[in-house]
């Protein structure tokens, strides 16, 4: 009876030696195998990059209510600063230069152009890990317009202007898109309105 009551009492504790031994194994093993790498992290969906600035090319045709037409090829930047998922804060500076033909000059109807449009608004569309992002803007600001011949018609001028448009920004890289755009520009010059249309493609970089 007492070489059984050992027995038993040598089986129960060399069990819980091993169990004892097996927990302390578990709890210092490392979560993942060694040398494997661990998980990435889950990828955050918006504002990730909530800052974006653009360099682009611009193309503007400037049509007034008296039938002048002058064309403008320049350079736009702007920077964007979004607020949300898909609202974002703008402002757009753009220099064009180009040749406005105005019969009525009998000196010298080719006239050179200038202008430098100002401005700042919205911007509403997506910003996340989508390559494709599409997204329209309003902009409220100023155009400045300059004519190489200095006359009571031509000359300097500053007024009134605004911008719509629409564009999408495709992604190329980690931090930088290529952007397509079209507005509507409005303006207010000489006394007279002016209708123009513009359009633009350029780099976009995020930060």
């Amino acid at each position: 009876m007492r070489r059984i009551a050992l027995m038993v009492f040598a089986s129960v504790l060399v069990f819980s030696l091993g169990a004892a031994a097996q927990n302390s194994i578990v709890s210092i093993a490392p979560s993942t195998p060694a040398g494997a790498a661990a998980d990435p992290p889950a990828f955050k969906e918006g504002n990730i990059f909530p800052f974006r600035v653009s360099i682009s090319y611009q193309f503007t045709e400037f049509r007034n209510e008296h039938g002048l037409t002058y064309p403008n090829s320049g350079i736009n930047t702007a920077f964007t600063g979004y607020l949300g998922h898909d609202f974002a804060l703008e402002g757009d500076v753009a220099i064009g230069f180009g040749t406005a033909r105005a019969p009525q000059v009998v000196n010298d109807p080719d006239l050179t152009a200038k202008s430098v449009f100002y401005g700042g608004g919205v911007r509403i569309g997506p910003e996340g890990s989508r390559r494709f992002q599409p997204w329209g803007r309003a902009l409220i600001g100023g155009e400045h317009l300059e004519f190489s011949q200095v006359s009571p018609t031509f000359g300097h001028n500053n007024g009134f202007a605004y911008q719509l448009g629409l564009g999408a920004d495709i992604k190329i890289g980690p931090r930088a898109f290529w952007r397509f755009e079209g507005d509507y520009l409005g303006t207010r010059e000489f006394s007279t309105t002016q209708t123009n249309y513009q359009i633009g493609s350029g780099i976009v970089f995020a930060f």
